[in-house]
């Protein structure tokens, strides 16, 4: 049973980093023709993506169960009780949550050190 949830957990988290990070790609596109300012918007855009999944993760225990999208995609013959699953599914949401704001906080750093080295290069 927890296995099935957190691989529901995973889809959900992913999915929704997934339409984050087109927005991303979709500012970053935008604004291609500065290489610089290319990579400061997708660094500040990652960050931005990186503080959201922190305060989603922080805020994990007062979503209602039942409202969880980890909740809706589980078959209901393998959904426990409400007062079992809520746990079980805030725990992995969490954990999922906090390894996608990890992942986002690295992008941001490369990104950013990107246009940091590109920005020093053009006074040297």
């Amino acid at each position: 049973m927890e296995a099935a949830i957190r691989r529901y957990a995973h889809i959900s988290v992913a999915r929704g980093c997934g339409f984050g990070a087109l927005t991303v790609a979709t500012m970053m596109v935008g604004s291609a023709s500065d290489l610089s300012l290319f990579f400061r918007s997708g660094g500040i855009g990652a960050l931005l993506m990186c503080f959201i999944l922190l305060l989603k993760a922080s805020r994990v225990e007062k979503i209602p169960v039942k409202s969880t999208e980890v909740w809706i995609m589980m078959p209901k013959e393998l959904r426990p009780k409400p007062e079992v699953a809520a746990p079980l599914i805030a725990r992995a949401r969490r954990d999922y949550l906090l390894r996608f704001a990890y992942i986002a906080a690295v992008v941001a750093g490369v990104e950013l050190a990107a246009d940091l080295v590109l920005t020093l290069s053009k006074y040297s």
